[in-house]
């Protein structure tokens, strides 16, 4: 996969997926938006148990802001067993066709959109990036 970056110890730091972990991989237009920080990322923090119990070992969010940002939205509003990630560049968003222009005001961003990582390679995407799409589709 296209390289996404997680803030460590302060430092920006290229994120690996772990081969051995069930993750769902959360694409969202921005941190600190009001859907993604007042519906979104709260629904997920407050249904992982109910993610667990389905298989799921680890939610992950990435956004086109960069680390330090979403690291301050996770704390904010989400849970410190959610991850967050950068795509800063695009990069990620775009090879996965999951970018959009959203004009001189915003430029692009991410689509909101949600993701099955197994083995370390994204298996299948979610009709509904909400938790409770993705728990009646799993």
């Amino acid at each position: 996969m296209t390289v996404l970056y997680s803030l460590v110890d302060g430092k920006v730091t290229p994120y690996e997926f772990n081969k051995n972990l069930k993750i769902i991989l959360v694409g969202v237009p921005g941190a600190f938006t009001p859907m993604c920080t007042n519906q979104h990322l709260p629904g997920f923090a407050k249904n992982l148990h109910e993610l667990k119990k389905a298989g799921i070992d680890k939610v992950i969010f990435f956004a086109a802001n960069d680390p330090s940002v979403m690291d301050a939205w996770n704390k904010l509003y989400g849970h410190p067993d959610i991850g967050v990630l950068s795509d800063h560049k695009g990069e990620f968003s775009k090879s996965i066709g999951e970018d959009v222009d959203f004009g001189p005001a915003y430029d692009w961003r991410t689509k909101r959109c949600a993701y099955l990582v197994e083995n370390g390679e994204i298996s299948k995407k979610f009709d509904n990036p909400f938790h409770e799409g993705i728990l009646e589709e799993l």
